[in-house]
């Protein structure tokens, strides 16, 4: 055999090694340390979210009236509940642009155990911790929910949610992972006296 021929095989075999190795890492490794890394992935990106959210609240005191129009009936009971558009519209847009900056300045890297990158359930958790890195991907989308309980008799507590949806990627040697996170912050709430009304909130930025 000659030297060519060695020489194409080790190439041949050099590249399968290394074509079967980003196999298992983008199958087998990333979504197991995605997993692994997940709950740290969640606090990190939860704190940011929470924090933009926190600072636009508190820069415009906001309060349901801003966000709900309340209609009454002739006896005085809340007929209907609708979202504004405009004024919620405003807050998201407020909101996904905070929320954006602080995961931008949110830490970069969180530590996974070396057991992860076995690709091993059982060692998962196992070994030194290593430096992954985090990366926001993608824009923010924001949506408002709504809440109906109890408040005592003939009262009912309707509260207001944001639900803010982002990703995140776990940057890894041979492949990245998208951790994708939803969070949601109450926003405001307002008690009802009498009969429930309807309650439209048809609005998503």
């Amino acid at each position: 055999m000659s030297i060519k021929t060695k020489l194409l095989i080790a190439v041949g075999i050099f590249l399968l090694v290394i074509f079967i190795a980003f196999l298992y890492f983008h199958f087998v490794v990333g979504p197991l340390v995605a997993t692994v890394s997940r709950a740290q992935v969640d606090s990190v990106a939860t704190t940011a979210v929470s924090d933009a959210i926190y600072e636009v609240m508190e820069e415009n005191n906001y309060t349901y009236e801003d966000f709900l129009d309340v209609k009454y009936s002739s006896d005085g009971n809340v007929a209907s509940v609708v979202a504004k558009p405009v004024a919620v519209n405003y807050f998201a847009r407020q909101l996904s642009t905070s929320a954006q900056i602080m995961l931008d300045d949110m830490p970069k890297t969180i530590k996974v155990p070396m057991g992860s990158f076995s690709g091993i359930n059982a060692l998962s958790g196992i070994g030194p911790k290593v430096n992954v890195q985090l990366v926001p991907i993608g824009s923010i989308i924001t949506s408002f929910s709504s809440q109906l309980s109890s408040a005592g008799i003939n009262s009912t507590l309707l509260s207001i949610y944001i639900d803010v949806s982002a990703s995140v990627s776990v940057v890894l040697p041979l492949a990245t992972q998208k951790v994708d996170f939803i969070t949601q912050v109450l926003i405001c709430e307002f008690v009802i006296n009498g009969k429930v009304p309807q309650v439209y909130l048809g609005v998503q930025k």
